[in-house]
């Protein structure tokens, strides 16, 4: 089986505070992966419909829809549903937590952590391309 590409995978970043955009695309890249990026909610959804990207970093807080109902777009678009989502999240609490888990998703608490991300991006993406 021969190997994937790394640079063939779109890793997308919604995320609306600058320098955590930065981290999130320098840890991708790191990791040898393409980095896209938006910077709120719905151009976040449409940059996903048509990039198709390998895993979504989804920002908790974005100025339009938040990250839980981004997420809920992404699940019922046929073109998106499969996608994996990371949330990053400055809202640690509990309830804050449990909302991203009951999408079904993992959650990265900020501030970020460059190598921390990098090892939730490999390992995601080690579940979803078992071949790798």
């Amino acid at each position: 089986m021969p190997k994937i590409d790394q640079k063939n995978i779109k890793i997308l970043v919604i995320e609306d505070t600058e320098v955590d955009q930065r981290v999130a695309c320098a840890a991708i890249e790191l990791g040898g992966y393409t980095p896209l990026k938006a910077n709120d909610g719905r151009s976040g959804f449409e940059l996903a419909k048509e990039q198709k990207p390998n895993l979504i970093i989804l920002d908790y807080n974005l100025p339009d829809i938040k990250g839980p109902e981004v997420c809920k777009l992404l699940k019922t678009h046929y073109d998106t549903q499969q996608i994996p989502v990371l949330f990053l999240t400055s809202l640690t609490a509990p309830e804050n937590v449990l909302k991203c888990f009951e999408q079904g998703e993992n959650y990265l608490a900020k501030p970020i952590s460059t190598k921390l991300l990098l090892k939730q991006i490999n390992s995601i993406l080690k579940d979803t391309n078992p071949q790798n």
